[in-house]
């Protein structure tokens, strides 16, 4: 059992810390104490974890009493995320590109974040892909300058 202890205490922040910090800081949210939650939220969305980079992506695009809105810090974790295969960041990008938060408007890439959550039933992508008609908007091949594009 003391190895066991000893174990857990050298190795555990960095194997078990994704979900342990992230199911602590949304216990935090909660019970209302935004900013313990905030706080660890941001500590490991800058270690990695895109669940709590999205978090972090939506303290900055609402904004609270903590932190103001900034849609580019928005923008920029949720790409973060996005860029680990956490495809539900990929909703707040397609939101974030249909109205020009954090970056230029671009309907052809909102349709291209939106499409594999809102075939896959995310009501975020869903209403996004609804309210702005992504439908009717051709693929835009025109990635450049460093933009991300998500798996299709």
């Amino acid at each position: 059992m003391l190895k066991w202890a000893f174990f857990l205490f050298i190795f555990g922040s960095s194997l078990f810390s994704y979900d342990l910090k992230y199911e602590l800081a949304q216990d935090f949210m909660k019970k209302k104490d935004y900013e313990k939650a905030y706080n660890l939220f941001l500590e490991d969305a800058n270690n990695g974890n895109p669940k709590s980079q999205v978090m972090i992506g939506r303290f900055f695009l609402q904004g609270n009493k903590l932190v103001d809105k900034d849609y580019t810090k928005a923008f920029y974790y949720f790409e973060k995320a996005s860029k680990q295969k956490y495809t539900k960041a990929d909703c707040f990008l397609a939101y974030m590109y249909a109205n020009g938060m954090g970056t230029l408007a671009n309907f052809g890439r909102a349709a291209i974040f939106a499409k594999r959550e809102k075939e896959a039933g995310n009501k975020l992508c869903i209403k996004v892909w609804s309210d702005f008609n992504l439908h009717k908007y051709p693929k835009d091949n025109s990635w450049k300058f460093g933009y991300y594009k998500p798996i299709e």
